[in-house]
């Protein structure tokens, strides 16, 4: 409950009204307006282009098949992942530092009990959103398209490589995309604009940067909508609930059941 300007009781909007993010860029507005400059999002998006640009030398250069190719492509997947949070850290600490914490400033939080309904209903627009887009592929394309979007295989069927495809896209991907795109991204850019044009914004950024994964156009535009659709969905759910940690439980469990087809199907 809340109260109303003439100190009556006033109902609190449901979940999916509620606008938390706003009201923090506001508050994080009037005390510290110069801190997110152009710096708190072009530099986290300038360290993950190098580091995919890094990434592909350091894959062509490991060897093509055995033991050294599997245990040098997990050390780069997992090292990949923890350098990038190494970067978003670095980027995001003076923020906190000047905006009361990393909760307060980015919604990076503990997971709370209040979190089961945002997440089960992100999870279940996300996928009515990635299902909408899997049928329109599946029209236009016959199938060629889904085929050729998928950028998540068991590599060589060892259980290193399970493990380490569990680990990274479960666990580290979720925790460092959320913190980027939907933490120091869609909060920079709401310190320029309203939120649907940054999320918009940082929802193509976030799609953008996952094509380089697959090989052709089509695949592309594929892999790009339906990862759009939950960048979108977790832009929603950081400003109704002001956290990432719903959008990362959200993020896991898509991520999760995408692994759990890939290895059902290898």
């Amino acid at each position: 409950m809340t109260t109303a300007t003439d100190g009556a009781p006033r109902a609190r909007p449901p979940l999916i009204e509620r606008t938390v993010l706003d009201e923090q860029i506001r508050t994080a507005q009037q005390t510290a307006p110069q801190a997110w400059g152009v710096r708190s999002w072009l530099g986290p998006l300038v360290g993950l282009a190098a580091l995919i640009v890094g990434s592909g030398f350091v894959s062509g250069a490991l060897p093509d098949r055995g033991t050294g190719r599997t245990i040098g492509v997990a050390a780069l997947s997992i090292g990949l992942e923890l350098v990038l949070l190494a970067v978003l850290v670095a980027f995001g600490r003076p923020l906190a530092a000047r905006g009361g914490g990393w909760r307060q400033t980015l919604g990076l939080d503990r997971v709370r009990r209040s979190d089961w309904l945002p997440w089960i209903t992100g999870v279940g627009f996300a996928y009515l959103g990635r299902t909408v887009v899997s049928v329109i592929a599946l029209a236009l394309t016959g199938g060629r398209a889904l085929a050729e979007a998928s950028n998540l295989t068991g590599g060589d069927g060892s259980v290193v490589s399970i493990v380490v495809l569990v680990v990274v896209a479960v666990v580290l991907a979720p925790i460092a995309e959320e913190l980027m795109f939907r933490g120091l991204l869609l909060r920079s850019f709401m310190h320029r604009m309203s939120f649907w044009p940054a999320a918009g914004l940082s929802t193509f950024l976030f799609g953008a940067f996952h094509v380089y994964e697959v090989d052709t156009v089509a695949g592309a535009v594929t892999l790009a909508c339906s990862v759009g659709v939950l960048g979108l969905v977790n832009c929603h759910l950081v400003r109704i609930t002001g956290r990432l940690t719903p959008g990362i439980m959200v993020h896991a469990t898509c991520n999760a059941l995408a692994v759990a087809v890939v290895l059902l199907l290898s």
